[in-house]
């Protein structure tokens, strides 16, 4: 297994984070090798952190175009910012 950990901050609803997260998880569960992802939102701070675990370490490699529109799809609907992708 593998993982990709993406950090937000949202300056104002992180609510919207969560939503438009929500909201590419879909496309997501059909990329090949894609096992499973996490959020969590700090309500209080606007900061969030994604993870997505993959069954390899081709599977993430191969996903990464597809996981920058959707940290960048995120963060339009959201208006927060990526911070880090690691």
């Amino acid at each position: 297994m593998f993982a990709r950990v993406s950090a937000y901050q949202a300056d104002e609803d992180s609510e919207r984070l969560m939503e438009a997260f929500q909201d590419t998880i879909g496309p997501l569960q059909q990329v090949e090798g894609f096992s499973h992802a996490y959020f969590m939102v700090d309500a209080d701070t606007g900061r969030a952190v994604s993870m997505t675990i993959w069954e390899s370490e081709a599977a993430m490699a191969a996903s990464e175009a597809g996981g920058e529109e959707r940290r960048r799809r995120r963060s339009e609907i959201s208006g927060a910012s990526v911070d880090s992708v690691d």
